[in-house]
């Protein structure tokens, strides 16, 4: 079919972790007021007859469900062990399906190409980001698009309340692959060319870390007066948006 592209993983968080993480969610379309999702339906045409999108690391699907409405068929893979009734919850939301696979994406090799490649907070939990966004590239069929999405801990902004309030958190992540120029750059040694790229979203904050002592009180305390005025500072913004985004076209 085409270059074996396997890779060695190169994880910053244990599988055990997204396993216990997940295990109370099912499978759900993402909000309409959702900004991801709005922003997936500003840059993802409508498909045309029998095309096919590819979701890596795709529970719970809810952005993969966004992209599903706009008519293409629907396929994910994912270690974790809720993706095996994805399929049928997709289909139960009345969307194309195609095939679910639970494996590990670095190994696995699909037996086709998609007219549309995407990842949503996946890339930046590998030490070898690149390679893992070069292996994405190569699923992607002749014109067809690669779609990613990260969160933007890097931004000055974002970074230090990160740091102060989220410590726990963002040692999950690699700032490194929150980089949407870095992956222009690469993506265009490979062929593509590049739709939209960025950061994007009003400023908002979020956490997934246990709660601090006095110093971390004081840090949310001060978020909170400050968010009004972070919010004002646009929706395009490396600084303060909270994510960055990418969607390029293969030549």
């Amino acid at each position: 079919m085409h270059a074996d592209h396997r890779i060695v993983s190169e994880h910053l968080v244990d599988q055990q972790y997204w396993d216990t993480s997940y295990a109370h969610m099912a499978p759900a379309m993402a909000a309409d007021d959702d900004p991801v999702r709005r922003w997936i339906e500003a840059h993802v045409p409508p498909a045309r007859p029998d095309q096919h999108v590819l979701e890596i690391g795709c529970f719970p699907g809810r952005y993969l469900a966004a992209i599903a409405r706009l008519g293409y068929a629907a396929h994910g893979i994912d270690l974790t062990p809720g993706v095996i009734g994805m399929g049928t919850a997709f289909k139960g939301m009345g969307l194309p399906t195609g095939t679910f696979t639970r494996a590990d994406f670095l190994t696995h090799r699909p037996d086709r190409l998609f007219d549309v490649v995407c990842s949503f907070g996946f890339i930046e939990h590998f030490t070898n980001w690149e390679e893992v966004l070069l292996k994405h590239a190569a699923l992607v069929a002749p014109n067809g698009l690669i779609v990613l999405e990260t969160p933007n801990f890097k931004g000055p902004v974002q970074g230090i309340f990160h740091r102060w309030l989220d410590a726990e958190n963002l040692a999950r992540h690699n700032q490194d692959a929150m980089d949407p120029p870095r992956w222009a750059e690469l993506l265009r040694m490979e062929g593509f060319e590049i739709l939209e790229v960025g950061w994007f979203g009003r400023f908002t904050f979020w956490s997934d870390s246990k709660p601090g002592g006095t110093s971390q009180r004081i840090g949310r305390i001060l978020l909170r007066w400050l968010t009004p005025l972070f919010e004002r500072m646009g929706q395009r913004s490396r600084t303060f948006s909270p994510y960055c985004g990418l969607v390029a076209r293969k030549r």
